[in-house]
């Protein structure tokens, strides 16, 4: 009977103390752990592994995770919450979207811990009777609301205007102002900025005349660069031609120059005599020496006012030979 009561306590006693045995846990990888045991949470964080918690009767100790990983943000400000920018009077929907982050310290995670309740986890990933704590709880505790404030503050400080042509410099402001006002808290912007803006159609009608107008200026100046150039080459031949006629009329000056140096009145009557020596030999010519139509007898007798030509003419000599000639009678 004493044989049969050991077993049986030995029995009861191996399967409390199996039951009572501690669990398989797992932190996932971008999940940081601490174990919450009766007195509080305790010192120091579990990095991403699998263990077992220690053996319990009464008490048993828990695995609180937090989702520490990076996760993306979308908000949006559209319809009844579009932004109004007071510089343009005009309301403008857009979306922020970015990459936030928990931040990997201790003294952050810390305060994780200790401020945001844990929920019971869905399946089985984390065992059962854990809690965690999920990056979109951590967002909606600390991070919306700022972001949402700091979104409206730099971004109304600028025209739709300036939004549009410099959404680059926008974006990195709202980087450095979102990270300013996040310092005290846990989460940290990884990359952040205005995204699916939509302007209004005032504005892109604006813009929209404001770039045909610039197409057609710089059409003008175009044309106006074509008209130059023309009018240049115009000029230039011009220019050219002129320079030539001047070489032309120089050339033409310079050889009258010499030509009037070289030819004397001497030798203009020596070439008129070597004119006439070379007539009077022709057997074809009949001719009366030029000298002697300075004579007014000779020119009353050839064109006397009848008509008719005198049949007397005085004898006269040539310049060639010096000898008196008798004019032919008809």
């Amino acid at each position: 009977m004493k044989t049969f009561l050991t077993i049986a306590m030995v029995s009861i006693a191996t399967i409390f103390l199996a039951g009572c045995a501690g669990e398989s846990v797992q932190v996932p990888p971008a999940y940081v752990g601490k174990i919450l045991s009766k007195d509080g949470f305790q010192p120091g964080l579990v990095s991403p592994s699998q263990f077992r918690l220690p053996y319990c009767f009464r008490y048993c100790d828990r695995l609180i995770v937090v989702e520490a990983s990076d996760f993306g943000l979308h908000e949006q400000f559209r319809k009844n919450h579009a932004l109004y920018m007071p510089k343009s009077e005009l309301a403008m929907p857009f979306d922020v979207r970015g990459t936030l982050a928990v931040r990997n310290d201790d003294k952050s995670l810390q305060s994780v811990f200790d401020r945001i309740p844990a929920s019971s986890p869905k399946g089985r990933l984390f065992g059962r009777a854990h809690g965690v704590i999920t990056k979109n709880k951590i967002y909606y505790t600390y991070g919306k609301a700022v972001v949402r404030d700091v979104v409206r503050r730099v971004v109304s400080k600028y025209t739709i205007e300036q939004v549009a042509s410099s959404r680059a410099a926008i974006n990195a402001e709202l980087v450095t102002a979102l990270n300013k006002a996040l310092a005290t808290t846990p989460l940290i912007a990884r990359r952040f900025g205005l995204a699916d803006v939509r302007f209004p159609k005032v504005i892109l009608d604006q813009k929209e005349t404001s770039a045909r107008r610039r197409i057609a200026i710089q059409q003008e100046e175009a044309e106006k660069q074509i008209r130059l150039v023309k009018l240049q080459a115009d000029l230039e031949a011009a220019r050219a031609e002129r320079q030539i006629r001047r070489e032309r009329a120089q050339a033409v000056l310079e050889e009258n120059g010499i030509y009037a140096k070289s030819v004397s009145e001497k030798y203009l009557a020596y070439r008129r005599l070597e004119v006439l020596e070379k007539l009077a030999g022709s057997p074809n010519t009949k001719w009366v020496p030029f000298q002697a139509l300075g004579s007014v007898g000779l020119s009353v007798a050839m064109f006397s006012p009848s008509g008719k030509t005198s049949k007397t003419v005085a004898t006269v000599k040539t310049p060639a030979t010096g000898k008196a000639v008798k004019p032919e009678k008809k």
